[in-house]
């Protein structure tokens, strides 16, 4: 007995840092939405927990989505396992949120498979635990982050839009780059406020985005920007780059140009992907 559930990517439409917080992390404001770009995460009956991924590096105990399982069992004392299985499309440390929602994929498909019937409030709670994006892969859709990102607005699905995700070869640390952001990067949530706004009344092409992260990720990851003056030269408009990076990513007017954008990045030895935005809460 199993099922299959996907674990969509998240991008951030803007990424505001607002501060420094007494427990370490940092305080957030960010317009989230969920991408059609996904992971698929296959859930069977089994006498322990266990993980295997498309990626045999991501296998075993290490990856967050058994985290999140021994989470869900130890919070209902679920006397059973399961056999959690990883088809993995979304790029890894790209700042796309994989891990994250492969984790909250697992909690809402093991709350259904163990038939242990938390609330989505508890759920919430579960994801809280696991990391400041699991909250926002476990509900989807278009969302204000605040908080850490585990305090969400709902907001309504957006306009159509086509999307040109850009992954050049190299990892970056996402610990990192926020222990190299300083105050003057800080802002005031209020550019996240903006967007919640005009993005239901103006052109994709005019989107105010923001990413406090982009700055200091290019300073030390100077590829990063080659992949946004590529995404500038095809035509994409706004660009920026997805979390903490190196992703990058941009809007085109029509799906064939964006494929058209995909395939010059991928021979540059870039990975590239076309997707565009999903669901939201009216």
């Amino acid at each position: 007995m199993g099922l299959t559930v996907p674990a969509y990517a998240k991008l951030n439409l803007t990424l505001e840092v607002l501060g420094k917080r007494p427990d370490g992390y940092h305080e957030l404001h960010s317009l989230m939405c969920s991408l059609a770009l996904h992971d698929s995460v296959r859930l069977e009956l089994a006498p322990e927990i266990a993980v295997r991924c498309s990626l045999p590096e991501l296998a075993g105990p290490g990856n967050l989505a058994h985290r999140a399982a021994f989470l869900l069992q130890a919070a209902t004392n679920y006397q059973g396992g399961t056999m959690i299985s990883i088809e993995k499309r979304i790029p890894v440390a790209g700042g796309l949120g994989g891990g994250s929602s492969d984790a909250a994929a697992t909690l809402t498909g093991l709350n259904r498979l163990w038939d242990t019937g938390l609330s989505g409030e508890a759920l919430g709670s579960l994801a809280a635990q696991l990391g400041s994006d699991v909250p926002f892969c476990l509900a989807g859709g278009v969302a204000l982050a605040s908080g850490r990102g585990e305090i969400l607005r709902p907001l309504p699905p957006l306009p159509p839009v086509t999307i040109l995700l850009v992954h050049p070869p190299i990892q970056v640390s996402t610990a990192s780059i926020y222990s190299a952001l300083t105050p003057d990067g800080y802002g005031d949530g209020m550019a996240s406020e903006r967007l919640a706004t005009l993005a239901y009344a103006t052109p994709p092409e005019e989107w105010p985005l923001v990413n406090a992260l982009q700055p200091v990720t290019l300073r030390a990851y100077p590829l990063v920007g080659k992949v946004l003056e590529l995404l500038r030269d095809l035509g994409a408009a706004p660009v920026l780059m997805c979390g903490s990076g190196p992703t990058c990513f941009g809007f085109f007017e029509t799906t064939e140009r964006a494929k058209e954008g995909a395939r010059t990045a991928r021979d540059r030895g870039w990975e590239a992907w076309v997707t565009a935005p999903i669901g939201g809460q009216l």
